[in-house]
């Protein structure tokens, strides 16, 4: 009894350990200039562009304008409430058409930068956010 109590304490730990080194990469993401329009950033990601992006909606880029994330609430509750607006965002690449511009910086860093602006209109307009003072 003792040996089973023990191999499934083993079992268990194992695969909680498994799920910590699952966890989704977290982008390096440094800022290079930021304002109320623009935002230009290095990434360090096997999908720059998609990281910086995710990162700016629900995570704010640490040392821009941008600190906060422009999504108040969890990715979870903003997916789930709006489905079609992030499906078309992310999966069919929307978030593209927000970015300026995307050229390698060097040593696997890409440098991108976000139409800050444009993707908040975007994004009012679609009632994801809203307003600021309304």
């Amino acid at each position: 009894m003792k040996h089973l109590l023990k191999t499934i304490c083993i079992f268990c730990f194992l695969i909680v350990l498994n799920n910590c080194n699952n966890r989704k990469n977290i982008a390096n993401i440094g800022v290079i200039e930021a304002d109320e329009n623009y935002i230009s950033v290095d990434v360090d990601s096997p999908n720059p562009e998609y990281a910086a992006m995710y990162q700016l909606l629900f995570r704010g880029i640490e040392g821009s304008s941008q600190k906060v994330p422009l999504i108040s609430v969890s990715e979870t509750s903003a997916m789930n409430s709006n489905p079609a607006y992030f499906d078309s965002f992310f999966k069919k690449d929307r978030y593209k058409t927000f970015i300026t511009s995307s050229t390698n910086s060097g040593k696997g860093v890409r440098r991108v930068v976000i139409n800050l602006r444009a993707l908040k209109l975007d994004l009012e307009y679609h009632a994801i956010i809203k307003k600021f003072g309304y």
